[in-house]
């Protein structure tokens, strides 16, 4: 990914390449229209705050490499909740996470 870090990942990548959402909703979910953590926040997951910061020189956000999976659980998990995937696609996209994030992002 040109004119990335190493140890962050762009947020608007991960929407596309990885959960098949518009960024804006994926921002939304993030940082609750930039009010601070939500599902980025303590209060879900494995009760970690996720390191979530802007972009480096533009719009949008990124999310330390170490952080981007549970990230992607978190707003799977919503998802779920929110009665938009079944729990057949919530594991598929999952696993293709899993694969993706550990190769290609």
């Amino acid at each position: 990914m040109a004119g990335e870090q190493t140890d962050v990942l762009d947020l608007d990548r991960i929407a596309h390449a990885v959960l098949a959402v518009d960024p804006e909703h994926l921002h939304r979910l993030v940082a609750r229209d930039g009010g601070g953590p939500w599902l980025a926040g303590p209060d879900h997951g494995d009760g970690r705050t996720l390191e979530v910061l802007p972009a480096v020189g533009g719009a949008g956000g990124t999310v330390a490499r170490t952080d981007a999976l549970e990230l992607v659980r978190r707003v799977l998990d919503h998802r779920l909740v929110a009665g938009e995937i079944d729990e057949h696609l919530h594991d598929r996209m999952l696993t293709e996470a899993v694969t993706g994030i550990a190769g290609f992002l």
